[in-house]
């Protein structure tokens, strides 16, 4: 993953290399949550503060399936992974992204921006409608979550 350091390093993110004896990784395969337990390679950046880490995570048949969420990090860091993917596509058989914001299939800023602004103003709604909710939130594994909300107590 020589281009993804190589883009890591030129935008100053965060990154490290993985490599791993024995992990599990969840997939979905054909609808299907999946666990893969076994050998990684690969790599993990942090493109912004305010988004998911970036892991390129290949088990033993340099297969991968990975997420990141950039809601919270605007539509700069979204343009950024995406350029990324754009140039480490061509190293894959087959290579499918579902991008929410759409830029991955338009390259259009402005659409991208929409949907970013959509998306929060549902969450800023949520957030305003449960007073126990809180978020954006960062997890103890990383990922980033809109938000969470306390259990209500139980009545008596």
């Amino acid at each position: 993953m020589q281009e993804v350091e190589a883009l890591a390093i030129a935008r100053d993110w965060r990154f490290r290399p993985i490599d791993e004896a024995e992990m599990v990784l969840n997939r979905v395969i054909d609808e299907r949550s999946v666990d893969y337990i076994g050998p990684v390679l690969g790599i993990e950046c942090l493109p912004h503060p305010k988004s998911d880490r970036l892991r390129f995570e290949f088990d033993r048949d340099l297969f991968m399936q990975q997420y990141c969420k950039t809601q919270f990090a605007g539509s700069e860091a979204h343009i950024e992974i995406i350029e990324l993917l754009r140039k480490v596509a061509p190293f894959f058989d087959k290579f499918d992204v579902f991008d929410e914001g759409e830029y991955w299939e338009l390259g259009d800023r402005t659409i991208l921006q929409v949907n970013l602004d959509t998306v929060d103003a549902l969450l800023a709604e949520a957030l305003r409608k449960d007073p126990t909710a809180r978020g954006p939130i960062r997890l103890d594994n990383g990922r980033v979550v809109d938000f969470v909300s306390d259990p209500q107590p139980e009545s008596k």
